[in-house]
């Protein structure tokens, strides 16, 4: 199984590809920082996979080095994203931070998993799997905080459940994973979940037998929107 995950260099990411490739999976592995692509990839016996996800051209990039190392794609997971200001509030609103926060956390998974639909089309039966956050989750309520993040994890959500329409007929499942508060660069030294335990439920997710499409999971199960 090829599988191809964003944002490995660290965190997240970084154990959702060991994990995978530890069931024997071969993992393409994303980084805008070529050398810490290179190295993870070396160590799991992957491929390196570099572009800036920020910017279209980093994004097709990414899907041409991609397609060429896996004509066939079976799992893309969506995990990079940013949030350089977890405080921002509505009067501090920045329309710069907003762009720049959501071309990672929407646009990207957007325009990468359009650009590599031949590939996840050739695998029959492809998971497309965005790490996302109970901060999108309507039910759950949003705090007053992060409103660009939020707002990006709200969009990234309402992407799942239209691309899990659209290619249902493909036989492509896209669903998305809250993984937690996990201790990260993004989430703090406070947080209660190891970068392992956070990447478990998408791991699970990934290779488990269920066909859920559309659905938004945390390690308890499917959750309402």
């Amino acid at each position: 199984m090829n599988a191809l995950v964003t944002g490995t260099s660290r965190g997240i990411g970084r154990a959702i590809a060991r994990a995978l490739a530890g069931s024997g999976t071969r993992v393409l592995c994303h980084a805008r920082d070529p050398e810490a692509a290179r190295t993870l990839a070396d160590e799991l016996g992957g491929v390196s996979v570099v572009g800036d996800l920020a910017c279209v051209a980093g994004v097709a990039e990414v899907a041409r080095q991609a397609t060429a190392a896996a004509p066939e794609l079976h799992l893309l997971v969506h995990n990079a994203a940013v949030n350089p200001r977890p405080d921002e509030r509505l009067d501090g609103f920045e329309l710069e931070t907003y762009r720049a926060v959501h071309a990672v956390n929407v646009e990207a998974p957007i325009l990468l998993t359009q650009a590599l639909l031949t590939a996840l089309r050739a695998a029959r039966g492809a998971h497309v799997i965005v790490v996302s956050s109970e901060a999108g989750q309507f039910s759950g309520g949003m705090s007053g905080t992060g409103l660009s993040y939020c707002t990006s994890k709200a969009a990234v959500n309402a992407f799942v459940l239209v691309a899990a329409q659209a290619l249902r007929a493909d036989g492509i499942r896209v669903n998305a994973v809250h993984p937690g508060w996990v201790r990260t660069d993004m989430g703090g030294p406070g947080a209660p979940l190891s970068a392992d335990e956070g990447a478990r439920v998408v791991v699970e997710l990934a290779l488990g037998e269920g066909g859920a499409t559309g659905r938004f999971f945390d390690a308890t199960g499917a959750q309402a929107w």
